[in-house]
């Protein structure tokens, strides 16, 4: 019998700017998903508006970037639900 090795594709990661980081507010929200309660999500917060961008999970980052392991479709739903408590008119986004 051949068993087949997994072969798996990195991970790409998700940059957000660190220029544009200065558009959210100092203090973004963390969420956890219930599949994996240990590595939080960042949620960022538009500063002055009612407008949240998902981010995924911190990853480190380079010189210019913050890095960003984006979520599955799950995960996704799953956040954006949390985030969508008490601001149902909110603007929601991925990175």
């Amino acid at each position: 019998m051949k068993e087949l090795a997994k072969q798996t594709m990195p991970i790409e990661k998700k940059h957000l700017s660190k220029k544009d980081v200065q558009k959210f507010d100092p203090s973004p929200l963390y969420l956890y998903t219930a599949k994996d309660a240990l590595n939080r999500v960042t949620v960022l917060k538009e500063a002055n508006k009612d407008a949240y961008l998902i981010a995924g999970r911190y990853s480190g980052n380079d010189n210019e970037n913050r890095l960003y392991t984006p979520l599955n479709e799950e995960e996704s739903k799953e956040i954006e639900k949390l985030v969508r408590i008490g601001r149902k008119d909110a603007t929601i986004s991925f990175l």
